[in-house]
């Protein structure tokens, strides 16, 4: 029996506003081992699968592909702002902030404060993926849920990736089967888990260059929803935009766009409480689409050593996102950003050339999402977890205990019947949709021990990590 088939077992304090948007992403940093997850706070359950490197290596295994391990066919389908505000609430579609550089460099102040290892847990601790799909459904409530083969985030899928390129990260998510489709969800210790000590530029940088225009106001992060086929599989992606580019938009008067700044350079350094937990999500609407083609991914950086950042750390994730802009932001190491060593760059055809030149990982990657789902559905709950203790091999165990699901009930029965409206039948621990200023929906319990410490990060330099690409992991270098 090949070791993937099976196997006998055992088995923010305060938030500051657009935390995760060039999170961390500033100053002196180094190469440190990320952490391992904590198995004894959060136990695993007992091993269904173990897939090696060996098992996706086309070579060795045999395996043949169905379909051309290369993204096709990517499209826009939802998006959505999280708003500053004392309950959870989401503006939809929202928009990204613009990019607004400064005309004359001002030094910025360093990043302070605490942030979020995954900030829609922290919104909305009990199903941190179901804003995303609200969001699709208010678009099109007839969405073709039966061609997603994967709905999964920047962090899980880009984790997998990491995986099949050999690249060494330990990591923990669940995983769930709503009808033809299979969810990816991020694990961290707690909901509420810090990343704290980050320094740099990372959040000082976008409020200066970026404005929240005057639709959006309030709001804290863009989040991103987008489908595409990668190796014959229908993806759906959600990610957190850093920003777009409008170009026939006139610049602010110089007055108000200075006071503008101030007001966000100064909340930057101000944490902020997190929502009220109750059982709702608010949805208002605003915003506007934006196309794919205008958005970015935004890093800062020290210049100060004359060295460039790494991009073989950051075109993986543009890829599997598809943005096709980035910009790279050198500062002197006191924070003033000469204009021209801020880099904005079209990526389109360098993502082109990176998928050419990593065709044999995308093939382990395609191999490697084939027989994760293969296991998924073999399961008689459909319900497990994906575990990786080591460079050489992953783990696919049942979730341990009564772990809660991704979705409230009357989502999957939603998504179950192919976007298909169902009626409004919900469990007695459920309120029905309300309307008012907002669409309220109903929200189950959230089962996770929020008394939990989160993981003791030690010394580790996030300088140049992020909260959706790599979860800070604590070794990004530059």
């Amino acid at each position: 029996m090949s070791t993937w088939r099976g196997a006998s077992s055992s088995g923010r304090a305060g938030f500051a506003p657009r935390g995760g948007r060039g999170g961390g992403r500033g100053g002196r940093g180094g190469r440190q081992s990320a952490p391992q997850p904590d198995i004894v706070k959060h136990p695993l359950g007992s091993l269904v699968a173990k897939i090696t490197t060996k098992d996706i290596d086309l070579t060795a295994s045999g395996d043949t592909l169905s379909a051309a391990a290369v993204i096709s066919d990517c499209e826009y389908v939802a998006s959505y702002n999280w708003m500053n505000e004392s309950t959870s609430t989401i503006m939809a579609p929202g928009k990204p902030p613009l990019w607004t550089p400064l005309s004359v460099p001002r030094q910025l102040d360093e990043d302070s404060g605490d942030f979020y290892r995954d900030p829609n847990a922290a919104r909305f601790p009990s199903y941190p993926i179901e804003p995303a799909v609200q969001a699709i459904f208010r678009v099109d409530a007839t969405f073709s849920t039966s061609d997603i083969d994967v709905f999964a985030c920047g962090s899980t899928l880009g984790n997998l990736l990491r995986f099949a390129r050999h690249d060494d990260k330990p990591f923990r998510f669940t995983v769930e089967l709503i009808g033809n489709t299979v969810f990816f969800v991020r694990k961290e210790g707690s909901p509420t888990e810090l990343i704290t000590g980050v320094r740099g530029f990372g959040h000082t940088f976008p409020e200066a260059y970026t404005t929240w225009e005057s639709d959006v106001k309030g709001s804290e992060t863009h989040q991103r929803i987008v489908q595409y086929k990668f190796g014959g599989l229908g993806f759906l992606l959600r990610f957190e935009c850093d920003g777009y580019f409008n170009t026939v938009r006139p610049r602010k008067p110089s007055r108000e766009r200075d006071d503008d700044l101030a007001q966000a350079l100064k909340a930057v350094s101000v944490s902020q409480s997190i929502p009220k937990q109750n059982d709702t999500l608010n949805i208002k609407t605003g915003g506007s689409e934006v196309p794919q083609s205008s958005i970015f991914d935004l890093k800062t950086r020290s210049g100060r050593y004359g060295q460039s950042i790494d991009m073989e750390q950051i075109l993986p994730l543009l890829y599997l996102k598809q943005v096709p802009n980035f910009i790279v932001a050198y500062h002197n190491g006191a924070g003033l950003f000469p204009t021209k060593d801020i880099k904005v760059e079209n990526y389109e055809k360098k993502i082109r050339q990176w998928e050419i030149d990593n065709k044999s990982a995308l093939e382990r990657f395609s191999v490697l999402l084939r027989k994760i789902i293969e296991v998924v559905k073999m399961d008689e709950c459909g319900r497990l977890e994906i575990y990786r203790p080591s460079l050489d091999y992953l783990e696919i165990r049942k979730q341990h205990g009564d772990e809660s699901h991704v979705l409230p009930l009357s989502l999957r029965q939603e998504w179950e019947n192919a976007g298909l409206h169902v009626a409004d039948v919900f469990d007695s621990d459920q309120e029905s949709s309300q309307e008012g200023e907002g669409v309220h929906l109903p929200r189950g319990y959230y089962n996770y021990n929020l008394d939990s410490d989160s993981d003791d990060d030690g010394g580790k330099d996030f300088t140049a990590c992020s909260a959706d690409d790599c979860g800070y992991c604590g070794r990004c270098t530059y």
